[in-house]
C-alpha cells in the first residue's frame, strides 16, 4: 500500500470527524473570518458547512483509491486538487441552493 494512499485515506477520515464534530456539536465551531458575509451564524449555517466539508471529503477518498492503483504518486495528488476544486464549486452551489430552499 503506497504511502500516498494512506495520507489521503487518513485526511478522508479527519475530515470526516471534523464534518461530524461540526454537523452534531452544540457548539459554533465554524472559523468565520471578519469579513465574512455571515452576519448572524446560525445552526442552519454550521450544518451547510459540516455537510460541505463532508461533500469536499470525496476528493481524497478517490485521490487515495487511485493511489493504491497507479504507482505514479503524481496522478493521485492532481486528481485530488482537480477533484477538490470541482466539489468546492459544486458543494458550494448545493449549499446556496439549500438556502435559497430555506428562505
Amino acid at each position: 500500500m503506497p504511502i500516498v494512499s494512506i495520507c489521503f485515506f487518513v485526511f478522508t477520515v479527519a475530515l470526516l470527524i471534523y464534518s461530524g464534530i461540526v454537523f452534531l456539536g452544540k457548539e459554533i465551531i465554524v472559523p468565520i473570518n471578519r469579513r465574512a458575509s455571515v452576519k448572524n451564524v446560525s445552526k442552519e449555517y454550521v450544518k451547510r458547512f459540516g455537510f460541505l466539508i463532508m461533500f469536499l471529503s470525496i476528493a481524497p477518498f478517490i485521490a487515495g483509491v487511485l493511489g493504491l492503483f497507479i504507482k505514479i504518486v503524481i496522478i493521485p495528488i492532481i486528481s485530488f486538487v482537480i477533484l477538490f476544486i470541482l466539489l468546492l464549486i459544486i458543494g458550494n452551489k448545493i449549499i446556496i441552493e439549500k438556502k435559497k430552499d430555506d428562505e
